[in-house]
């Protein structure tokens, strides 16, 4: 049934990837079916930066949405220039005001339309859940991520302030998930929760002993045509790519670190993406004697990026902390089977059909089974070729459909349990 949903999605936008690509397909995907105000803050880089989306909406109509940029106002975005300038934890005291603004936004909308229900949608973050449940209307939050404790082999080889960021995140984690009284009380409130991975779903009922369902920030998308002779010489050269921003937490050390220690050499990396690190991982292929091999694109405008993605024969993530990366799904969609490490959202995601999964465990450990998992490949790119066909397979079970045929039973089931709360005010929905 067509309902009236109001969303709050911060950042969002028709071009970007990541956060930004699973709001604008989670809204482009409820539109069909839906009549949607969308409350933003963002589309290109920073608070406030909006033009991308305007420029995109002058040109294209989308009758059953209504956006309303959302404006932080002076204090919030002289907090974010913090941001701006690199200190990222300044973020969430701008966007703390952000939500202010977005409640107001909201409470403005509700005036003139019925609304059925409100989705907090992005970022999916767990720390910052917005105040729209005082709209006192059935509310879902989530996709809800960003609670991982990282394990401390995962970090033990990056260097010291690296360490130390992550050590002080852990910290911090722990101590909001377990003693914030704000956050603590927007799990209670929030009608039905979804969790981003299934570690995300424990850790809800182990702390707020609520429910969720589990459903993935993003779906598979974005299908293109791979070159007609992907295949014809992979004997010959095995393409690989792997794609992200160059920082500590994508860890792409281990992926060279794995293939300088590769027996065969039939294969070349591509890497996609741009970063503080970029330099240091050039040279660091070069004294490894495989720089050779690897081509650093830095930034390429998003259809480019994609159609090398769409040309490899293997994607790999190397990640130390992640939800679910857009690229899992981009790579999943086109047929390219993902090496990973077995944590985070990857690991939920995928299968044997269409990945490889290696154990998380200390450096040495992992570019070991790394290595001889890449060595079995290159000497059986057969292999390759028919996980083309069953990642093709699974990607059946991400599209967008299904999802949005999720998301309608969440919030059938969001208008249920807040009519219930209404009649009987406590917190005793239980999910299956």
């Amino acid at each position: 049934m067509k309902k009236n949903i109001l969303i709050s999605a911060y950042a969002i936008s028709p071009t970007k990837g990541s956060e930004y690509a699973a709001a604008w397909n989670t809204v482009v995907n409820l539109a069909e079916q839906h009549q949607l105000w969308v409350l933003y803050g963002m589309s290109d880089d920073h608070m406030g930066d909006t033009e991308g989306l305007k420029l995109y909406l002058e040109e294209h109509v989308m009758p059953t949405v209504k956006f309303i940029e959302v404006k932080g106002g002076w204090l919030a975005n002289s907090i974010n220039l913090l941001n701006k300038v690199g200190l990222g934890w300044f973020f969430y005291f701008a966007y703390y005001l952000w939500q202010k603004q977005a409640l107001k936004a909201a409470q403005e909308i509700a005036k003139t339309v019925d609304i059925d229900v409100v989705h907090q949608l992005g970022p999916i973050g767990f720390r910052e859940p917005g105040f729209l449940h005082q709209l006192g209307k059935p509310l879902v939050w989530g996709p809800i991520g960003g609670m991982k404790i990282m394990d401390g082999e995962l970090i033990a080889t990056l260097p010291v302030k690296a360490r130390l960021k992550f050590i002080v995140k852990n910290y911090i984690n722990r101590y909001q998930l377990g003693y914030s009284f704000r956050i603590k009380a927007a799990f209670e409130k929030a009608d039905v929760l979804i969790s981003a991975t299934l570690l995300g779903r424990e850790t809800i009922w182990q702390r707020f002993n609520r429910d969720s369902y589990y459903l993935p920030e993003q779906a598979a998308a974005c299908r293109v045509t791979p070159a007609a002779d992907k295949f014809n010489n992979i004997d010959r050269q095995v393409d690989l790519v792997w794609s992200g921003s160059l920082i500590h937490r994508k860890n792409l050390k281990l992926c060279i670190d794995a293939l300088a220690a590769l027996k065969q050499n039939n294969w070349k990396l591509h890497v996609l993406g741009d970063g503080p690190l970029r330099n240091e991982l050039e040279n660091y292929a070069t004294t490894k004697g495989i720089a050779g091999n690897i081509t650093f694109y830095g930034h390429l405008p998003r259809k480019q990026a994609l159609q090398i993605m769409v040309n490899a024969h293997l994607h790999m993530i190397t990640s130390i902390a992640e939800d679910n990366p857009a690229v899992t799904f981009e790579a999943m969609s086109n047929g390219v089977p993902t090496l990973t490490i077995d944590h985070c959202g990857m690991g939920d995601v995928l299968c044997s059909k269409c990945g490889i999964k290696i154990l998380p465990g200390n450096h040495s450990d992992m570019v070991k089974e790394m290595s001889c998992a890449l060595d079995n490949l290159l000497c059986n790119t057969k292999i390759l070729a028919d996980m083309y066909h069953t990642t093709l397979v699974c990607a059946n079970e991400h599209k967008w459909d299904k999802r949005l045929a999720k998301l309608n039973k969440i919030y059938d089931e969001a208008i249920l349990a807040h009519a219930r709360h209404s009649i009987y005010p406590t917190h005793t929905l239980t999910m299956t």
